[in-house]
């Protein structure tokens, strides 16, 4: 089953599928910029930080868009609202992929070999949980009857990721280091953490818009 869309609302689902791919981009560029830091003599690392600023910022651009088009009385009130929940909470994933790359950037916190693995793992898991949500987004508007596997694949990764974040924090406060660099690898372990719980909350408001397209 598809639904049916005027012209100028088709263009802002576009734009809205794009800011979807943002959404995995910023967590591949993620990751790239670990595997540079615990390179340790890589000389990529600012030019990897810059590239997630500037998914960020084309991604606030595109959610700026689409925010203002949605206003200007396109879709029913109430999908309209959605829609603008949804885009909020897609380019939460994005701001917080920037704010883990600067938690490195700024603190340079020290990772030991033996955690590097699972910071890793986490993040496949971000990238793995949103390839799922991009393609639930663009099968609400193409063919809703396979949207909810992805919804449970978002939510599966988010499962999975949330294992190996125990993991590591047992892990951490279980090492023999000063409780300041506890802390501060708690710290990161979390918000890569937090990047895969905003996904799974962007996928429950997908839902919700399915559910009003739906009736």
């Amino acid at each position: 089953m598809s639904f049916s869309f005027a012209k100028k609302e088709r263009e802002v689902i576009k734009n809205l599928i794009e800011l979807t791919k943002k959404s995995i981009e910023a967590p591949q560029t993620l990751r790239e910029f670990f595997e540079c830091y615990f390179d340790g003599g890589c000389e990529g690392l600012g030019g990897l930080f810059d590239r997630v600023k500037e998914v960020e910022r084309s991604a606030d651009e595109l959610r700026r868009g689409i925010i203002s088009e949605i206003y200007k009385g396109l879709f029913l009130p109430d999908i309209r609202e959605v829609i603008h929940s949804l885009t909020e909470s897609i380019d939460k994933v994005i701001n917080k992929c920037e704010s883990v790359s600067k938690i490195i950037k700024l603190q340079k916190p020290m990772i030991p070999v033996q955690f590097r693995t699972g910071i890793i793992s986490q993040i496949e898991c971000v990238i793995n949980a949103s390839i799922a949500f991009s393609k639930s987004v663009e099968l609400l508007f193409e063919n809703v009857d396979e949207v909810h596997h992805y919804v449970l694949e978002v939510e599966r990764y988010e499962h999975e990721e949330d294992l190996i974040e125990n993991q590591l924090l047992e892990e951490i406060f279980k090492m023999d280091l000063p409780l300041a660099e506890k802390l501060q690898l708690k710290e990161l372990v979390i918000n890569i953490g937090d990047i895969v719980d905003r996904t799974e909350d962007a996928s429950d408001i997908l839902e919700v818009l399915l559910l009003k397209l739906s009736y």
